[in-house]
């Protein structure tokens, strides 16, 4: 049983492999006011609620791209894992890790850990020749080459970002959350909002990849992941070929297995 860890800015994604199939997964947020020891309560409290035994599991990898939330995670799952699973903790970006990609880009220490875990994973189900789009925090598109190496991408103001900012930097816009909408022409001003949010991430998505694949001259395999990617796939589906929500959680299983071999 491998016990994963996806931690970005907004929320910390927890799966479980058994057998190499994602059996549960879990979205704690992300609080950097929590120690070890809350964190460990919480993870503690969410197997025990899927009788999942802390003792069943074997192996644990961690990607982060919260610094200061990496280490207490690490420390939390030392709380309730044997010390021969402790052991050997592995953590996307340390020295012991070997992600074996080609980052194609001047200083790869730039490049998230998430956004590399993403193109493993998507070079290892669909091959080469890839624009993964995540919805995160930010709207992130990385461009992976014909071979799995890494060639670089494009960072948006994620969909949430957009909104709190119209809601913080407005004086009568109200605070939503975005949501499937047929229409573009909003009758509400909450309409109007999440028309302008929905649809112009949808513009955004469709316009990168054409622009993309103009200087990559050549057709993609084009993927979209993340925890909003479910309410964007519908007005998508004529431009994506893949909806893969567990795409960064697959890669954290393939770089586990890589480097336990």
């Amino acid at each position: 049983m491998l016990l994963t860890f996806d931690i970005g800015n907004t929320n910390i994604v927890i799966g479980i492999f058994e057998n190499d199939k994602l059996s549960h997964k879990w979205r704690l947020p992300s609080d950097g006011k929590k120690t070890a020891d809350d964190y460990a309560v919480d993870i503690i409290e969410l197997l025990l609620t899927d009788k999942i035994d802390c003792l069943q599991i074997e192996g644990v990898i961690i990607a982060s791209v919260v610094p200061t939330l990496t280490s207490r995670v690490h420390e939390a799952v030392q709380k309730f894992t044997s010390v021969a699973v402790v052991k050997k903790i592995l953590v996307v970006g340390d020295n012991k890790t070997n992600l074996n990609i080609d980052i194609q880009v001047p200083n790869k220490n730039e490049v998230g850990h998430d956004r590399l875990i993403n193109s493993i994973a998507g070079f290892k189900k669909f091959g080469g020749n890839l624009i993964i789009i995540d919805f995160g925090t930010a709207t992130t598109f990385d461009v992976v080459g014909k071979n799995g190496e890494y060639l670089g991408g494009v960072i948006a103001p994620g969909v949430n970002l957009s909104l709190k900012a119209l809601h913080d930097m407005t004086a009568q816009l109200p605070k939503i959350s975005v949501k499937y909408q047929k229409n573009v022409i909003g009758k509400t001003t909450v309409e109007a909002m999440n028309s302008g949010v929905y649809f112009g991430y949808i513009s955004l998505i469709e316009g990168m990849i054409e622009k993309i694949e103009k200087e990559l001259n050549q057709k993609t395999t084009r993927i979209i992941t993340g925890g909003l990617a479910e309410i964007f796939k519908h007005n998508l589906n004529q431009t994506i070929n893949h909806f893969e929500p567990d795409l960064t959680l697959e890669g954290l299983l393939a770089v586990h297995k890589k480097n336990s071999k």
